[in-house]
């Protein structure tokens, strides 16, 4: 018995040698070939799913810009021909806009940057108790549930922005596409499909590619990028200044189109630097600690007490204080005097940007705290009689979006995409420096990832 099982070992062995044999006498060129035509073919898949993707959220952003530009015209149509049934309407309407979420997707509430950077998070430490490629944090449902929350909060009047939900309903799409990928290569990164989806989101929500890009560097890996940033921008922000002081305000291969000459704007940049710091600083802290209003606990209490506050303030400020703000602060962008700014706007979006997030419905708050930020800019301007008065407003977006959102790259680069005002890069650069760092005195830290943190824990 024991020979016959030596003799069937060396059998098996001889066999597997002939095999090995098999393959070593096969060509190597015929093997590196067939290696090739393999990595094209993962490769070229994976191109065309991400392009796809990417296709589908552009297509999707712009419905979505377009559904809720419609949703806040109606919402001005109403208030401006019925103000004051208008306002009755509004707390009813926050409650429904919770309840939608309550009860169809909790994952949809607030702005969605947090739920996808908490899905990023799980996914790169392998939840076993819920596999990320399955998370409703990035799912279609919870995608849809955002977009019909978003605009009855925009009907309602809440002072809510697109761009949050947009990155979020992006990152939902590449997660649809990264499942369906997963199922040909098993081998995929979840991340890099969250990760490319959220700045495609940011990209198409301003039509600013490289504020994507920025945005993705900031908030999404900001542990690697985190540590040498405040150093770059340092570094970056007072070579600038030198060499403007020396060699005055120049570009490389020209411009003639050139207009403004900021002659380094350096006491309003300081002014705007510290006051974007100190309300976005005080912005962040309240929405990161909503327990200081002493809300109701049950969801329909609290956004039945938030919609009443903002219906008031909708209607002292005849509705201006409602939606994102884009309208009145590009109205006044564009305009050739400040002198009809009303001088309380800034602290009205501040209040019901605030309130609107608390209330627990979906919406952003990007857009409106560069409304926020320009309005604190026109408002100062107009109190200390500062000439440029627009240079104010951008100073204002710049800072105080750094202060409260502390991704200060991102924000220089999204109003210069925005605003076509490169050679104010310097000044932008100085106020957004500065107000993260007194911003970080409130919160330190960045609210995206504080929201993220506290709803894994919670």
């Amino acid at each position: 018995m024991q020979a016959k099982t030596i003799l069937t070992k060396k059998v098996s062995t001889m066999n597997k040698e002939e095999h090995d044999g098999a393959g070593e006498n096969e060509p190597l060129e015929s093997k590196g070939y067939l290696h090739y035509l393999r990595k094209l073919r993962e490769k070229s898949f994976m191109q065309a799913t991400i392009w796809t993707a990417a296709l589908l959220v552009g297509c999707a952003a712009v419905l979505f810009a377009r559904l809720i530009s419609a949703s806040q015209s109606f919402f001005f149509t109403l208030f401006h021909g019925h103000s004051y049934l208008m306002t009755a309407a509004t707390p009813l309407l926050f409650v429904a806009a919770t309840l939608i979420v309550q009860k169809f997707g909790p994952e949809a509430r607030g702005s969605g940057i947090p739920q996808v950077l908490e899905a990023i998070d799980r996914a790169h430490g392998d939840d076993k108790h819920e596999p990320p490629w399955h998370s409703p944090l990035v799912s279609l449902r919870t995608a849809v549930v955002k977009v019909i929350s978003s605009c009855v909060g925009i009907i309602a009047g809440a002072s809510i922005g697109r761009e949050g939900p947009t990155v979020q309903i992006s990152a939902s799409v590449f997660a649809f596409f990264g499942r369906a990928t997963r199922k040909v290569l098993p081998q995929v990164d979840f991340q890099i499909f969250l990760t490319a989806g959220a700045a495609a989101g940011v990209a198409a929500a301003f039509n600013a590619p490289l504020a994507g890009i920025a945005f993705a560097l900031e908030e999404v890996t900001e542990g690697a990028f985190g540590r040498f940033r405040e150093m770059v921008m340092l570094a970056v922000i007072i070579s600038g200044i030198a060499a403007m002081a020396i060699a005055g305000n120049y570009l490389y291969f020209g411009h003639p189109a050139v207009t403004l000459t900021p002659n380094l704007l350096v006491p309003e940049t300081l002014i705007f630097g510290v006051v974007g710091g100190i309300m976005g600083g005080a912005f962040a802290r309240l929405l990161a600690f909503p327990e200081v209003f002493g809300l109701p606990p049950q969801p329909w209490k609290r956004a039945l007490y938030c919609g009443f506050v903002c219906a008031a303030i909708g209607l002292l400020t005849d509705g201006a204080s409602a939606g994102s703000g884009y309208e009145v602060t590009r109205s006044f962008l564009e305009s050739s005097s400040i002198e009809q700014w009303p001088a309380g706007l800034g602290i009205a979006k501040f209040a019901t940007t605030v309130l609107s997030y608390l209330s627990g419905m979906a919406g952003g708050i990007f857009s409106p705290c560069l409304s926020i930020g320009a309005g604190f800019g026109f408002t100062v301007a107009k109190l200390l009689h500062l000439q440029n008065f627009k240079v104010c407003g951008l100073l204002g977006m710049v800072g105080f979006f750094s202060g409260a959102i502390q991704a200060p790259l991102t924000a220089v680069i999204i109003i210069m995409e925005m605003t076509d005002e490169h050679t104010l890069i310097i000044p932008f650069l100085l106020a957004a420096f500065l107000s993260r760092r007194i911003g970080k005195i409130f919160m330190p830290v960045p609210l995206y990832r504080f929201l993220a943190s506290k709803n894994r824990k919670g």
